[in-house]
């Protein structure tokens, strides 16, 4: 029973924390540098722990870590093109179709349950693509010389509190960065209020349901203690009367009397 209730609680727990975290979509170019923004509001602390994963998040730790720092201070990297600015921001240097895919950053606090965790899906567009795109624009302008000049793809800056990590510097080409809309944050501070009620009410009901119970455990058996004790003792007492409650002489005139 104890078994199937952590069970129950680590489940509950590990979803309703993932539906807790906003996701964001960051496009890139293949070949190219692209940035990965950590929208937590403890990432601009100095000296935070964070790391950057890939798929969905663990219940303590990243999953399938990729960067582990502490501020400026790389801890583990697993490819020499990762790296972290001091906004916690992931950077992925010569971006490759296969870095494709889901990345959550998590701000290590200290303290049960207070890691603040973001999502972001990457995705990676291939070069010929945007090459095959900008071709088929200027073709098709060129049919028309009064039709204004429309390239088929250009870079979209976002600018946020901190758009500069979408479209920084070091991004050496087109980037598109799809920040979530207002209506979209609403919902992701719904999914959070629930999220976050949801894991308080769990940690206050599992350890009082757990509380009862091992009281409920030892209650019956220090009950059962008394019982056997009580018993022990009325045995006792009744051995002590058949031996020592009646002296001797007295047994054996009872005896010769009730024989005659």
């Amino acid at each position: 029973m104890l078994r199937l209730l952590l069970h129950t609680f680590v489940r509950v727990f590990v979803l309703s924390g993932m539906s807790a975290v906003a996701t964001e979509t960051v496009m890139g170019v293949a070949g190219r540098a692209v940035t990965l923004p950590c929208r937590s509001e403890a990432a601009n602390q100095r000296g935070v722990e964070v790391c950057w994963g890939r798929g969905q998040p663990s219940l303590f730790t990243c999953r399938d870590t990729v960067v582990q720092a502490t501020g400026d201070q790389l801890a583990y990297r697993k490819s020499l093109r990762y790296s972290v600015s001091s906004s916690s921001s992931l950077t992925i240097s010569t971006s490759r179709p296969s870095d494709s895919g889901f990345y959550h950053c998590r701000v290590q606090l200290t303290g049960l349950f207070n890691d603040q965790m973001t999502s972001v899906h990457l995705i990676i567009i291939d070069r010929t693509f945007t090459s095959d795109s900008s071709d088929s624009s200027d073709a098709g302008d060129a049919g028309n010389l009064n039709a204004p000049h429309t390239p088929g793809y250009k870079t979209r800056e976002v600018t946020e509190k901190t758009g500069s990590d979408v479209t920084g510097e070091n991004s050496t080409g087109p980037m598109v960065a799809l920040v979530q809309s207002s209506e979209q944050q609403r919902v992701n501070s719904l999914q959070s209020f629930i999220g976050n009620t949801v894991r308080v009410s769990f940690i206050i009901f599992i350890p009082a349901l757990l509380l009862t119970a091992a009281y409920s455990v030892w209650r019956s058996q220090s009950d059962r203690r008394v019982n056997q004790s009580e018993e022990e003792e009325a045995e006792l007492r009744g051995e002590t009367g058949m031996s020592y409650g009646c002296p001797p002489e007295v047994r054996e005139t009872h005896f010769i009397k009730t024989k005659n």
